[in-house]
């Protein structure tokens, strides 16, 4: 344990040599490392917040059952008891067509300033329903919708379907785009690092097959290296997350009311806890392997020798 601690603490005080004597390499890979967290960060920032606008609107979707006007009182009732056999259920409002016409010409009126009179009422009768708050919220009022449809004396149900399902897709979509970009930002900033940690190696590369020599194992001299790109992993996520939430605070200052007119009832969201914790650890992670892909390589070229 002691010599554990005594090997930590002599990598520690190498890693900083290492960091002073390569001042501007040092800077640039953290600095690419930061820019690279922070492309990703962003693609992170937009998919959650659209995520959330998803589920704050499925919230608030509601069924329309549009009615055929000639709808027999017997198959109004088996529709209504069908809605009230539904537990999932939340509220059930009928709307006459004089209601509907007498709404849909009051809302006219208001928006565009017209007002209508065709001599007759074009629109039918109907039902709006709203559902509770349940898991997989969506895929359960398809299901319904379904049912609803083969019900005689129904004309129609509408709830976004449409809508809803492209947005899913799209969000589907966001979801690879993210993944790709994430591994392809890995991979770029890994040859990075690496590459960072070899010019480091290579400076002192005397020092180090003196100690080879004199008896140093292979995991004492790999070390400070592995430790140095940490800290590179380190210091580039904290300085790109430092950037994105400064940004973030000032835009949501800003333009506050602006975000709520486009999205009402939806609070402009940073990184929650857990993705900034696994920004920051891949970041160590990839600062880790790719120091180790450095080192490996060296030691293994050393032993050839």
């Amino acid at each position: 344990m002691n010599s554990a601690f005594q090997a930590l603490s002599m990598g520690f005080r190498t890693t900083v040599g290492n960091v002073r004597a390569n001042k501007q390499t040092f800077f640039i890979s953290v600095m690419t490392i930061a820019i690279s967290i922070g492309i990703l960060g962003l693609f992170l920032l937009i998919f959650l917040n659209l995520n959330g606008f998803l589920a704050n609107w499925n919230k608030h979707v509601q069924m329309v059952v549009y009615l055929d006007n000639k709808i027999s009182v017997d198959n109004k009732k088996s529709l209504e008891a069908l809605f009230k056999s539904n537990l999932e259920i939340q509220s059930i409002e009928e709307v006459s067509r004089d209601q509907a016409w007498q709404e849909f010409k009051g809302q006219q009126l208001d928006k565009n300033g017209l007002n209508i009179d065709l001599g007759f009422n074009p629109l039918p009768a109907s039902y709006k329903i709203r559902f509770k708050d349940i898991d997989d919220r969506s895929s359960y009022i398809n299901e319904f919708a379904k049912k609803v449809r083969l019900k005689p004396g129904v004309e129609s149900v509408e709830y976004g379907e449409k809508w809803i399902a492209r947005f899913e897709s799209f969000m589907v979509f966001c979801r690879v785009l993210l993944l790709g970009v994430g591994v392809l930002l890995s991979l770029g900033l890994i040859l990075i690092v690496s590459n960072t940690i070899r010019l480091s190696i290579y400076s002192r590369q005397d020092e180090i097959e003196l100690m080879l020599l004199i008896g140093a194992t292979p995991r004492f001299v790999k070390i400070p290296f592995l430790l140095e790109g940490m800290l590179q992993g380190l210091s580039g996520s904290l300085l790109s997350l430092g950037f994105m939430g400064a940004i973030y605070f000032y835009l949501k200052s800003e333009f506050h009311s602006s975000i709520e007119a486009i999205a009402s009832g939806i609070d402009f969201q940073f990184i929650s806890q857990p993705f900034l914790l696994i920004l920051v650890g891949m970041s160590v992670l990839i600062g880790f392997v790719a120091s180790y892909i450095s080192t490996y390589q060296y030691i293994q070229i050393v032993n050839k020798r």
